[in-house]
């Protein structure tokens, strides 16, 4: 039975007593099986560090028994642990008493350790190594230093906003791993509900609920065209001038926000695109411009890291803008989500979802 009182020992008289605490809580001990007995007035202190007596006492056992291998002696090892040499003897007195084997030979000088001893300590070094890599882990998780960051982003992003970002994020957090999942918009905001991306960044700020969402870049859209084409000479183009010739429509997916706003370009030129081809990445939609077979849209920062086969003119007119935004969970709180948030754009405005 252990007997906690605040201040000095609680008296018993059937009990046999040996003192390893310290002020202001002395800890007396008593034969297995151990009891705890706690009185109603005693602090929220004393109990929450009864609670945690025997995750504290197994470790500091640890401690001291590896201490005490590598000395070899009680004297040195006390000194070492800042405790004093009874104190010592007795830590080590119960992780025998507990393990219910001896783990060094008293009887000889020096200090030798039992087979059992040998291998307890190196058992314990490592239990000791695996205590202090996952507290440091789970600090330097817990402060953004380490762990996973998923981030669901479309090919467009790709030649804009994320390169630098990454860039930054990964050269101040070196040790968090980065996830990367090309995803259309729409694609995005179904993996945000599922939480298997803690943010994305896509097309146009996206109302999903529960979710934050703001604009980060505002571009020219831009017509991509063969070189041959006839309006390649020209430095805009109107898209109803583009009415007669193919389309190349990307991406492929029914309800891709980029394809919507290529649509609604044409019905506010009172057009209608001829659809030739559809294509799921940018890259082929340009290969098939610059194979002839139409015209296709893409933002202006694709334009700039773009192909010497293939012309590219702006749109005149209003509307031909298209936006970049970031999509996370409102409650997310993640350190690494907001430590690369701020790694992003600032937002433009107050037109945050």
């Amino acid at each position: 039975m252990i007997w906690w009182h605040r201040g000095r020992p609680a008296e018993h008289p059937s009990s046999s007593r040996s003192l390893i605490g310290t002020q202001p809580y002395d800890i007396i001990t008593f034969p297995e099986p151990q009891t705890v007995c706690i009185a109603p007035e005693w602090s929220a202190d004393a109990r929450r560090l009864l609670n945690a007596r025997n995750v504290d006492m197994n470790f500091r056992s640890l401690q001291c028994f590896v201490i005490l291998a590598e000395e070899l002696n009680f004297s040195r090892a006390a000194e070492r642990l800042h405790i004093a040499q009874p104190a010592l003897s007795q830590q080590i007195r119960l992780l025998e008493d507990r393990l219910g084997t001896q783990l060094v030979d008293r009887a000889r000088r020096p200090l030798r350790l039992t087979e059992a001893g040998h291998y307890f300590c190196t058992e314990a070094r490592q239990l000791l190594g695996s205590w202090e890599q996952a507290s440091l882990g789970a600090h330097e998780i817990g402060i953004g230093r380490r762990g996973w960051l998923s981030i669901g982003f479309t090919r467009s992003a790709m030649y804009s906003i994320l390169p630098p970002a990454l860039k930054a994020f990964h050269h101040a957090y070196p040790q968090v791993e980065l996830k990367l999942f090309e995803l259309l918009t729409e694609e995005q905001a179904d993996a945000l509900r599922d939480m298997r991306i803690h943010v994305g960044i896509g097309r146009q700020p996206v109302a999903i609920p529960g979710c934050t969402s703001y604009p980060l870049l505002r571009e020219h859209i831009v017509v991509a065209l063969a070189p041959d084409h006839p309006l390649a000479a020209h430095k805009k183009v109107r898209v109803d001038e583009l009415a007669d010739t193919p389309l190349i429509l990307y991406p492929k997916h029914h309800n891709a926000q980029f394809k919507r706003t290529v649509q609604s370009l044409y019905r506010d030129a009172g057009v209608t695109p001829f659809v030739a081809h559809q294509a799921y990445e940018i890259q082929t939609a340009i290969a098939l411009v610059a194979a002839g077979l139409g015209v296709t849209f893409v933002g202006e920062s694709v334009a700039r890291h773009g192909r010497t086969d293939v012309v590219f003119r702006h749109l005149s007119g209003p509307g031909a803008w298209s936006t970049l935004a970031a999509t996370f969970r409102t409650i997310d709180d993640s350190p690494h989500l907001h430590a690369f948030l701020g790694c992003l754009p600032a937002p433009l405005g107050d037109a945050a979802l």
